[in-house]
């Protein structure tokens, strides 16, 4: 696809000499617009899809300062390079303060100069990361939807579908940390974008966040109000848990054209203060529900584990699907936390939207039995680890309490049986008879489970190597492997797909 650029200067002479350069016209650049001052240019800008502003700093009305302040509040994505008759830094310097990053003098432009300046300029914007191109994105959104802005999005038949998120700003903010706040909501939304849908959140105003979400596969309206639901949800809960804001939201009807998204979107941000529909209800386990549910799993007590899941499920009103959703998110987080610190396997549990869709579908009363036996199934295991544990004799014992402690080091076989008190050669061989391993066997064994858990946490593999007392990456690597498997890779892959 050709660069599209757009001239605009007073000189006509000066347009047409740009207009007659070779390389323009031919594949690589296109001259989609030109114009003889800044309200000339402002049209073109809002009708076309521009790349590159050549711009001429001094020109009668607004001149390239205060167009060039104009482009980059309004359209960041676009490149300006300013050109000038005279070398004038004072005026030089105001434009590269508004985004302007090149700047080249009329008698010294010639085609070559001006090709390799677009070069240039071409390198940097494929640079730019996923990020960047959101953010230049989330401007023309906004742009778009509550300025004069043109369309930002293609014509490229996906199905649009807008929620509106209102976020409660309890505390008093600076407009720094406001706007880092706001930014990192957005992502927050954004992460949640697949291959087959794409999200947008454009923050507006003091705590409206419009959310664009860009479907190229699905077309069942219903399918696509649960996906909506199912990211409202999520993103609530993350914000919820970084922030500590409430959220509430709106979800916009669909429509065939964009211009009636756009109308209706517009209507009901004018409108959300006088129909405030805020969550009042709870969204997640209380404090002290999760208490109870730590409280048994530490003590593993499978009665007492299923009355409080019971209890819990039993509160939960029988259409209130988010609430349901969300516990049931929450009871299997907390379940996975104590697997993966007593190095337990669950078998196949659904996650993400796979669980959104799953517990919408279920009875209260089915839901409560489901992670009931679920945890049922884990606790008896943890029990059965901790009473073979305390099977052990003091000496094996404080032995696996010294490994457990400092897995990270480097050990030998004599230190730790002198820090114990015991003979290496007795301690070895009442280790082996009590446990099933020998010493090294088993300090493999802890430096693997809590690397497992790094990885899971995406700490960079060299770290996690590291901070699990491997010398090498290399030998983390190979005992990783002989210990699961599979590599570190494979193993966070599976981890997440299940």
């Amino acid at each position: 696809m050709p660069v599209k650029m757009v001239v605009v200067d007073d000189e006509k002479v000066f347009r047409n000499y740009i207009k007659s350069m070779e390389f323009i016209g031919h594949g690589e650049y296109e001259l989609v617009g030109e114009a003889g001052n800044a309200e000339e240019a402002l049209p073109i800008l809002a009708k076309k899809e521009v790349d590159i502003i050549i711009l001429d700093i001094s020109m009668p009305g607004r001149n390239g300062v205060e167009f060039s302040k104009i482009v980059a509040g309004k359209y960041p994505q676009i490149s300006m390079i300013i050109v000038s008759g005279y070398d004038d830094y004072d005026f030089v310097r105001e434009t590269l303060k508004n985004g302007a990053r090149d700047y080249i003098l009329k008698s010294r432009l010639t085609e070559e100069l001006l090709h390799n300046v677009l070069e240039e300029i071409g390198k940097r914007r494929k640079d730019r990361t996923l990020w960047d191109i959101k953010k230049e994105l989330r401007h023309r959104a906004d742009e778009w939807i509550f300025g004069d802005g043109g369309n930002p999005f293609t014509s490229d038949n996906s199905k649009k579908a807008v929620m509106i998120e209102k976020v409660d700003f309890v505390k008093k903010y600076s407009r720094t940390a406001k706007e880092n706040i706001a930014e990192g909501i957005c992502k927050i939304f954004e992460r949640l974008s697949t291959d087959k849908m794409d999200i947008l959140a454009v923050h507006h105003e003091e705590n409206l966040f419009v959310i664009l979400v860009r479907f190229y596969e699905e077309n069942s309206e219903k399918k696509m109000r649960e996906i909506l639901e199912y990211h409202h949800l999520v993103g609530s809960d993350s914000i919820k848990s970084l922030y500590e804001m409430r959220t509430s939201v709106w979800y916009c009807p669909f429509f065939f054209s964009d211009n009636a998204l756009k109308s209706y979107v517009l209507h009901r941000v004018e409108t959300t203060e006088k129909a405030d529909r805020s969550i009042d209800t709870q969204l997640s386990l209380t404090i002290h529900q999760q208490k109870r549910i730590l409280s048994v799993i530490e003590q593993p007590n499978i009665k007492e584990a299923v009355d409080i899941i019971k209890d819990i499920y039993g509160q939960i009103p029988e259409d209130n699907t988010s609430l349901c959703f969300m516990v049931t998110k929450e009871l299997i987080e907390l379940l996975e936390k104590a697997t993966t610190e007593y190095g337990i396997k669950l078998d196949f549990i659904p996650k993400n939207y796979d669980l959104f869709d799953y517990t919408k579908g279920k009875k209260r009363l089915a839901l409560s039995e489901n992670i009931s036996g679920l945890y049922g199934n884990v606790l008896r295991e943890i029990k059965s680890r901790q009473d073979s544990l305390q099977n052990y004799s003091i000496i094996v014992t404080n032995a696996i309490d010294y490994l457990q402690e400092n897995f990270y080091k480097k050990i030998r076989l004599s230190k730790m049986a002198a820090d114990i008190g015991v003979n290496s050669s007795y301690l070895s061989r009442v280790f082996h008879s009590e446990t099933g391993y020998t010493v090294t066997e088993y300090l493999k064994k802890v430096r693997i489970e809590e690397a497992e858990k790094l990885v899971l946490d995406r700490i960079p593999l060299k770290t996690v190597a590291y901070q699990c007392g491997f010398n090498s990456c290399g030998i983390f690597f190979k005992t990783f492997k002989d210990y699961t498997g599979k590599t570190p890779k494979e193993f966070f892959r599976d981890s997440k797909n299940t």
